[in-house]
């Protein structure tokens, strides 16, 4: 295993993200392969092996990387619209959340057979710190005065099942998605949180 200084990985680790980003954007996770990420980052392919133990893992970590900017704008979007009732206020959320996926290419991108892939491929361990993350980015929430009516644990489920369902609609025209997720979020929020 090849050794890098702190700031050579950094470098390295930042082109690869940016690199291996563009590919799956233009190619998709199953078309692109471990030796065109490490040749487009300008490192050899067992360098790779240093910084990420699968392309998987790498994907799965550029998708994580834009969730945490998306929640970054979610707390901008809760400190304006912080005086709305909490149901308003996490219908609102949603739905801000929802659009703000529209930005970001790789999660555009990302389909119910790449979650597929990932669910397979992650070891459990990975997709079980993300739900963990997930949830501290529900006490944003709870921040601003939502109290749920499940345990967080519940809430924290319930939303990515959601966010499965909207990746299944991927091939239905905008306007029929837009219906299905006001009337799931609805049901949710009518359900989950507190008024």
């Amino acid at each position: 295993m090849p050794k890098f200084t702190e700031q050579e990985r950094q470098l390295i680790n930042k082109r690869l993200l940016t690199a291996s980003e563009k590919l799956f954007c233009e190619h998709g996770l199953k078309r692109v392969t471990v030796a065109e990420i490490a040749k487009a980052s300008l490192i050899a392919k067992g360098s790779f092996y240093a910084f990420y133990p699968s392309k998987e893992e790498l994907y799965f970590s550029i998708l994580v990387n834009c969730q945490k900017d998306m929640w970054k704008q979610m707390d901008d979007y809760l400190n304006e619209h912080h005086t709305l009732q909490p149901r308003k206020l996490v219908k609102g959320t949603l739905f801000f959340m929802f659009e703000l996926m529209n930005r970001y290419p790789l999660i555009q991108k990302t389909d119910s057979e790449t979650m597929g892939v990932l669910f397979r491929k992650l070891p459990p361990d990975v997709i079980e710190k993300h739900s963990g993350e997930d949830a501290e980015a529900l006490q944003l929430l709870l921040k601003h005065g939502v109290r749920f009516t499940q345990p967080i644990e519940v809430v924290t489920k319930t939303f990515q099942a959601l966010y499965g369902v909207i990746v299944l609609l991927e091939e239905e025209n905008e306007n029929l998605r837009r219906q299905v997720l006001s009337v799931m979020i609805d049901a949710l929020v009518n359900e989950l949180v507190e008024e």
